[in-house]
């Protein structure tokens, strides 16, 4: 066999072992009817804007209050929980962070005094977290001025007609992907 031969040879061996099996020719099917063009730049511009608006929704209540955004969350769900309080693992799931990430953030946030540890009743094992008064104080401090800026920057571009669909499509995402990361 010549050069010529065996280079035809092999690109012919690679492209054959590149080919789908059955079972992967059913799965990049589904992909090809599930990612059309229209999907791929609804994604693309989902990434674009998602980390646009945490950078500058960050930046600006940081510079307005001195609260960081996942600081602000962290307040907000403890200000809509009953009894202002929640476990870990229930702040952990509300934020979307790992144990160990709330951990860190919780600690900062217990130093400055907007949350505290509280035992829960009857389980010595667990704690609540819980809004100080000064934690309300800073939540109500910095949620017009959140507001404000989700107006600006988010609610702006959508309209009135859009904002269901929008919110329909997040709203089942996000509950696929809470239930298949166990979240």
């Amino acid at each position: 066999m010549n050069a010529v031969s065996r280079r035809a040879a092999t690109r012919s061996a690679s492209k054959a072992s590149l080919r789908p099996q059955p079972k992967d020719a059913e799965v990049a099917e589904l992909g090809r009817k599930l990612l059309t063009l229209p999907r791929l730049n609804a994604w693309g511009a989902f990434l674009t804007a998602h980390k646009a608006l945490e950078t500058i929704l960050t930046r600006e209540l940081e510079s307005a209050c001195g609260l960081p955004l996942t600081w602000f969350d962290a307040l907000a769900q403890l200000r809509m929980a009953p009894g202002e309080r929640l476990t870990m693992t229930q702040l952990a799931s509300a934020l979307l962070f790992s144990k160990s990430g709330l951990t860190r953030l919780i600690d900062r946030m217990v130093e400055t005094g907007l949350v505290q540890r509280l035992a829960r009743p009857g389980d010595r094992r667990s704690l609540h977290i819980a809004l100080t008064d000064a934690g309300e104080e800073k939540f109500r401090q910095a949620l017009p001025i959140h507001l404000d800026h989700v107006k600006r920057h988010f609610a702006a571009y959508i309209e009135d007609g859009e904002a269901r669909a929008v919110e329909s499509a997040l709203v089942r995402m996000a509950s696929a992907v809470r239930r298949e990361s166990g979240l």
